[in-house]
């Protein structure tokens, strides 16, 4: 029964992967028309009341105030610090720099889950860590193994944003000995939305999301209710389930699968190098899964 559970994690965190690789398409589509700050806006707040609606219907809402304390502490970091550091990195350095340090956050999350006790240090794992990484510099560089020229200032928020996401992923862990994924995903996301909320007079634009079109909306549903709700939920059961360093190596299949999207559905070039960055990618997933 344990060998399905974790083959059953390992299908869904995959699926999360997928989500979360079509949504940089999304996004970048939606980006077209509406600014960056009005976006995070618009997807955390609208998707936090969806997942609480969810919690209502499914779950009683109660959680004693220590826990509750703690889970405004991980949708500080994880949804309000995170996304802004990811955001206006994106805006002082080149995507590619910014895919690639996000995706160190692996490293950091097998390096604080061992020293804050809540995984046993495997050198295996470790290598599995690095070994993904590799895969995804191979990936997102095209095989050139050059970074592109970038702002100092924006690879340092990259890498800071990389660091909150590991801590965001890390952190969860107690939380989820003790209640549902469901819970854990519900609370953090509004508490990180409600951080969010003093933003609004000065981001949130309606007129930009009123001159979207069909594709636009649905783009904006696909980024709300796959990547946020669906996902976000996906990826604390991942952690529950098979540990946080191990769910977090999944992360390093998520450039492959904005590859592919793009290749499908931007007709953006697909290279050899890609794909070699690809089967180290998924090679290094396999290692991890091992005990």
């Amino acid at each position: 029964m344990f060998v399905e559970k974790e083959g059953l994690s390992d299908i869904l965190l995959l699926c999360v992967a997928a989500i979360w690789g079509i949504n940089f398409v999304a996004v970048k589509f939606l980006l077209t028309g509406i600014s960056p700050v009005n976006l995070i806006l618009f997807r955390f707040i609208v998707g936090s009341i969806f997942l609480f609606f969810l919690l209502l219907f499914f779950e009683d809402v109660k959680i004693p105030l220590k826990d509750f304390l703690h889970l405004c502490l991980l949708g500080a970091i994880g949804i309000t610090v995170y996304q802004f550091f990811f955001t206006y990195a994106l805006k002082y350095t080149s995507v590619t720099n910014v895919s690639i340090i996000i995706n160190t956050s692996p490293l950091y999350g097998g390096i604080l889950a061992s020293l804050l006790g809540y995984e046993k240090f495997q050198p295996k794992r470790l290598f599995a860590i690095v070994t993904g990484f590799a895969g995804v510099y191979i990936l997102i560089t095209k095989g050139s193994l050059m970074l592109e020229g970038g702002d100092a200032k924006g690879n340092i928020l990259a890498i800071l944003s990389s660091i909150f996401w590991a801590f965001y992923t890390i952190l969860s862990k107690p939380l989820l000995d003790k209640h549902s994924p469901l819970k854990v995903t519900t609370y953090s996301m509004l508490t990180g939305a409600a951080l969010l909320c003093p933003f609004i007079p000065f981001h949130l634009h309606l007129k930009e999301y009123s001159a979207l079109s069909f594709i636009g909306w649905a783009s904006l549903f696909y980024s709300v209710v796959f990547s946020i709700v669906i996902a976000f939920f996906l990826w604390y059961r991942g952690v529950s389930k098979i540990g946080a360093s191990r769910t977090m190596v999944y992360q390093y299949s998520v450039p492959v699968f904005a590859a592919f999207s793009a290749y499908l559905l931007l007709g953006e070039k697909l290279y050899i190098s890609q794909l070699i960055g690809a089967g180290i990618i998924f090679f290094s997933i396999t290692l991890a899964r091992k005990k």
